[in-house]
This record gives C-alpha cells, sequence and structure tokens, in this order.
C-alpha cells in the first residue's frame, strides 16, 4: 500500500479540494503506472490485496474505489459486495477484460457499480471517469442539504392535501428514504437503451442535469391493447423550484403510467389535462410551479400522430420538410386539441425542453431556438447516433467552461 498526497492547487483563489480514490489490483506493475498518471490530480491509495483494501477504507476517507475483476483473493465484484453495506455512498469503478463484462453487467446493481471500463485503459478515458465520479461523489453529498427542505416540504404536503392517491403516498415515503439517491431514481426513469431499440427503429436521447436532481424527464411507453397498437412519448419540465420540481418528475412518472397503462387514456390532449389535475391536486399553492410538457401518440395501426403540448414543441421531418408541431399555452391545459397527422414511413421525431436553446454561453448568449431548429435542419438526414453527437460537442462548445445553466431533455426517433 502506498499513499501519494502532494498540496493541493489553487483554483481562482481558492484551494480546489483534492479527492482520495483508493486502486486495487494484484499487479504491482499496474499499481506504479496507476500512481504514476494519476498522483498529482488526487490523493491517491493502492494495494495488491482485496483484504488490505478493505483496511484501508477503515482507516481512510476514501471517496472513489477503482479495482481489477481477476484477483486471485476474490474478484472485484465480490470486494465491492463486500464493502457496499459499510460504504453505500462510494463511487465504485470496476476495470475488466471484455470476457467479464457479462458477469459485470449482472452486478451492477448487486454491487453498486458506477462504471466499468474495459482494459487497457488510457489516460484521457480514465481521467475523465475519474473526474465525472468525483463530481457525483461530491453531488451526493450536497444533497444533504436537501434533506432537510424535502421533509420540510412532505410534512406541509401531508398537512394541506386531504386525499392523495396511495401511490403519491408510496413516491413521497420513497423520496424520503432514499433521498441520497434521487439522482439514480431519476435516472432508472429514463427509457433505457434495450426498450428504445424495441419500440423505435432508430433513436437517440440527450438527457443532463444541472444538479444532482433534475426538473424534468422523458417517458416512454409502447402498448398493445386488446386490437389496438401505441407508442406514447412525452417531455416534461418542470420550471423553477428545484427540489420540489424533482419531486414532481416523480410524481409524474407515476401519474403518467396510471394514465395510459391503467386507465387506458389514448388523446394527447386528456392525456395532458389529467396530469395537470393530478399534480395540481398533489400540493397546496405554494408547493405548486409551472410545467411545459408534451405528448406524442402514435396508433400503430392507424398510421397517425397525436400531438398536443404546453409551451414545448415537436419537430417533424419528412424528407426535407421541417413541421413544426406548436404548443398551446398554459391557460388551454384543460382544453387541449389534438393535431392528429398522418405517419410518413422514413419520417423523423424530435421532441425537447427548452434547456438547450436556452443554454449560454460565458458571455450570456443563449442558443436560441432559432439555431437549435436550423442545426436539425443541417443534421437530420444523418444516423441519429451520430446526431447526438454533433449535439453534444455543439453544445459543449457553446458553453466553454460555463457549467449548464438548465436541465436538457431531447429525444429523436424514428418509428
Amino acid at each position: 500500500m502506498e499513499e501519494i498526497q502532494e498540496t493541493a492547487e489553487l483554483r481562482q483563489g481558492k484551494k480546489e479540494k483534492k479527492y482520495s480514490l483508493l486502486y486495487v489490483d494484484d499487479e504491482t506493475t499496474n499499481l506504479r503506472v496507476f500512481k504514476s498518471n494519476f498522483r498529482k490530480f488526487f490523493n491517491v491509495y493502492t494495494t495488491a490485496s482485496p483484504i488490505e483494501a478493505i483496511d484501508i477504507l477503515a482507516e481512510n476517507e476514501i471517496q472513489v474505489i477503482v479495482t481489477d475483476q481477476r484477483m486471485p483473493e476474490m474478484t472485484g465484484t465480490e470486494l465491492l459486495e463486500k464493502i457496499l453495506p459499510d460504504y453505500p455512498d462510494m463511487i465504485k469503478i470496476i476495470l475488466t477484460g471484455f470476457t467479464d463484462i457479462e458477469a459485470i453487467k449482472d452486478g451492477i446493481n448487486r454491487c453498486g457499480i458506477y462504471k466499468y471500463i474495459t482494459k487497457p485503459w488510457n489516460f484521457d478515458e480514465m481521467k475523465g471517469v475519474l473526474d465525472r465520479a468525483m463530481e457525483t461523489y461530491q453531488k451526493s453529498q450536497d444533497s444533504e442539504e436537501h434533506l432537510k427542505e424535502l421533509e420540510d416540504t412532505n410534512t406541509e404536503l401531508e398537512r394541506r392535501v386531504k386525499e392523495r392517491t396511495e401511490e403519491i403516498n408510496k413516491i413521497n415515503k420513497r423520496l424520503i428514504d432514499s433521498i441520497r439517491y434521487a439522482g439514480l431514481l431519476q435516472q432508472s426513469m429514463l427509457p433505457n437503451e434495450r426498450y428504445l431499440n424495441r419500440i423505435f427503429a432508430d433513436h437517440f436521447v440527450m438527457y443532463r442535469s444541472k444538479y444532482l436532481f433534475s426538473e424534468e424527464f422523458i417517458w416512454t411507453t409502447s402498448l398493445n391493447f386488446r386490437s389496438e397498437d401505441y407508442t406514447v412519448v412525452a417531455v416534461i419540465e418542470f420550471d423553477g423550484k428545484g427540489i420540489v420540481g424533482s419531486l414532481k418528475t416523480l410524481i409524474a412518472d407515476s401519474v403518467l403510467n396510471d394514465l395510459i397503462q391503467d386507465r387506458k387514456i389514448f388523446h394527447s390532449g386528456d392525456i395532458i389535462k389529467e396530469l395537470t389535475q393530478e399534480l395540481d391536486a398533489a400540493g397546496s399553492k405554494e408547493l405548486q410551479c409551472e410545467m411545459k410538457v408534451s405528448v406524442a401518440l402514435f396508433d400503430n395501426n392507424a398510421k397517425t400522430l397525436q400531438f398536443s403540448g404546453i409551451n414545448q414543441d415537436m419537430i417533424i421531418f419528412d424528407g426535407e420538410e421541417m413541421v413544426v408541431l406548436e404548443g398551446e399555452s398554459p391557460e388551454h391545459a384543460y382544453d387541449l386539441m389534438a393535431d392528429k397527422i398522418e405517419i410518413t414511413e422514413g419520417s423523423t421525431y424530435y421532441m425537447f425542453s427548452n434547456g438547450y436553446y436556452n443554454q449560454e454561453n460565458q458571455d450570456g448568449v443563449k442558443f436560441s431556438q432559432e439555431k437549435f431548429e436550423e442545426m436539425l435542419k443541417s443534421i437530420h438526414t444523418k444516423p441519429l447516433n451520430e446526431q447526438y453527437q454533433f449535439l453534444s460537442q455543439t453544445i459543449d462548445d457553446w458553453k466553454g467552461d460555463s457549467g449548464l445553466n438548465d436541465d436538457i431533455s431531447i429525444i429523436g426517433f424514428k418509428l
């Protein structure tokens, strides 16, 4: 075991916090290489023994552990599973060969793995993963400050709301019990790749949150009911209430499942109407916040699309023609019509929050919706994975060193 500690660097006149990490690998050469590469960025603890690693964790404050998978004393997943009860907040990263990937995937939830990296790793990839891991850890610690605010909010809700559905009660209790993992809960609400690959011919999802708790999310479902065959996509964002906005996303997710999966509401305007009513009933006036929402309902048998929205648009490219389906203003939330159009094979659909085009650069200039639409015009014929890469690089270049000033949610897809 070796510890490398150096004086923290100065950034903008303030001392930059230097995080600590533990690297476990039975090959001493790998330990030396890792130490040599990262000693100036982090306090690095190294050991070739998983057993000794447990002792190091007990004696030191470690934020991130990186471990090889194949070791003689125990595997990396066995080590991470063993330490999980005592160190639930520690970020856990595992190094593995291609032959181990399926085993690692099976152990992600069991062991609390944050990331797995295939060997051999390179410096830039590893440095990027470690930086993001430290940032995630810090966000998790910062979420403690939100706990008291959430408890006060929940007390106010319990006092003022006379009736509440059993599902909302479960969500509130689950949120209080799992506040440290609220960000992970929101991530779990997003449609996973396997599901999206099943319901769409091609797609991409761009989802970035300003803080640990996001105020928006993307929701999808595919439902076969008797002779009916529907695909539903929704983008929802709440505005300006911080922890209340993130709480609303969890409630909205549950309500959408009830409206479509259980109550079988297949009218995009009625879905938004019922969603608005349920959310209005879930809190006092002081706890309400503005909702922007768009719902696209595809009837796969009739080959038609219904669209309704509140302060959100949808963009469709049919060949070279761009069609913008515009959302209504909030006062129409209870009497929304549904634009119905024919589905054309090969069309590309985009649904999005306002976070991308509201992103400011270092001079405080917003990207703008006009520029966003022009960008989609220029890239809509490219494969959707290339579109995602282009959108990501463009917004990163635009914001530069400034952080996100809003959450970003975009989904592009073909049926």
